[in-house]
């Protein structure tokens, strides 16, 4: 059973053409700018739809002006990322032949959620379409979500624009001056909740958080229920006025699906932050950081997997940057796994603090 939702879907890619260096892409909301922030470089050529000031002849003393909607190509010059959107800075290599005085000028594209551009690269790195492709992905991946109030529980998956219905089970609960009863009761609605999430996480083939949304304390009764059946998995509770399809709604319009996904990501990369530190610390030659130990590690194709804080990427002077985009190739070509860390996250700013680029290791390299 489908019904629609309104969540944020997220970054599309609506077409890629590697061969001619061209993405075409749709731009959801920030966090999809700040993907876009950290793959457009310098001498990148840009096409989006803007407007700009033209000045008009006229009889009066200043000639008039008007404001004009157009789409512009730019050459990227400067990227500057802002809490609203993303501010692109370049030359005009391609306008509209019915404006003159355009080419070659200077202009600023201003990129805010629900846009529509095209970046052509000369090359794209493999980093950065990897990058989008799982921004993408990430978008699209369906969220386990289990809203339930002493009614009714709904269990469904939440991705793209829909909300897949997995289960709805009724409760019927006494009242609660008729305690034993009612406890007996609510394990019985407890355990068919929990039956019915089992066989939703078997069908979909894999762990995947879950947000237990509802009113009350009713959501948290559930969570310490369910947390000692399915280890390993995160469960985490969010209040919502009302349990059972609504509440899933809600939490779709109010965005705590969305707050919830993000959480997610950053405690993976804590938890790999955590254990490249683990390494450091022990003797066993696992953990490699810095430019010079994880590149050599790399050439040997001892590289498991390599973390790079996107600020490293985009501050590095051109050499480098080269450089650094060399390991992530040979760690890409050695099936290894390349984890973009934000400079603004805890996770990223640890990573700083062994220059910017580590690495742990399947064997040990000898210095």
């Amino acid at each position: 059973m489908l019904r629609k939702g309104r969540e944020e879907r997220g970054l599309k890619i609506l077409g890629l053409d590697l061969k001619h260096g061209s993405a075409r892409l749709y731009i959801e909301n920030l966090d999809d700018l700040w993907h876009l922030y950290n793959v457009v470089s310098p001498g990148d050529l840009v096409y989006a739809r803007t407007s700009r000031e033209l000045k008009g002849g006229g009889e009066a003393a200043r000639p008039q002006s008007r404001r004009v909607s157009m789409t512009l190509g730019i050459r990227v010059k400067r990227v500057e990322f802002g809490g609203r959107g993303l501010r692109i800075l370049g030359v005009v290599v391609e306008a509209p032949e019915r404006y003159d005085g355009i080419l070659g000028s200077h202009h600023t594209l201003n990129i805010q959620p629900s846009t529509v551009l095209r970046l052509v690269k000369e090359e794209w790195p493999r980093y950065q379409v990897e990058r989008l492709r799982k921004a993408s992905e990430a978008a699209e991946k369906p969220v386990v979500i289990v809203s339930l109030d002493d009614e009714e529980a709904c269990i469904g998956l939440v991705g793209g624009f829909r909300v897949e219905v997995k289960a709805e089970v009724k409760a019927r609960l006494p009242g609660k001056r008729e305690a034993e009863r009612r406890g007996e009761a609510l394990k019985k609605y407890f355990s068919q909740i929990l039956q019915a999430l089992e066989r939703t996480l078997a069908e979909i083939g894999e762990t995947t958080p879950i947000a237990v949304v509802g009113p009350g304390f009713l959501k948290e009764e559930f969570l310490k229920y369910a947390a000692g059946r399915l280890k390993g998995l995160r469960l985490q509770a969010f209040t919502v006025s009302s349990g059972g399809l609504p509440g899933v709604r809600e939490a779709i319009r109010s965005g705590v699906l969305l707050k919830f996904a993000r959480e997610s990501r950053l405690l993976e990369e804590a938890k790999l932050v955590e254990e490249f530190l683990a390494e450091v610390a022990s003797d066993r030659g696992l953990a490699a950081y810095g430019l010079e130990a994880v590149e050599k590690a790399a050439s040997y194709g001892a590289v498991e997997r390599l973390l790079v804080v996107d600020r490293l990427l985009r501050e590095a002077e051109p050499e480098k940057r080269r450089r650094i985009e060399e390991v992530v190739r040979m760690v890409e070509d050695r099936a290894g796994r390349v984890i973009i860390l934000s400079g603004e996250q805890e996770a990223g700013e640890k990573i700083m603090g062994f220059g910017g680029l580590a690495a742990l290791l399947r064997f040990r390299v000898e210095s």
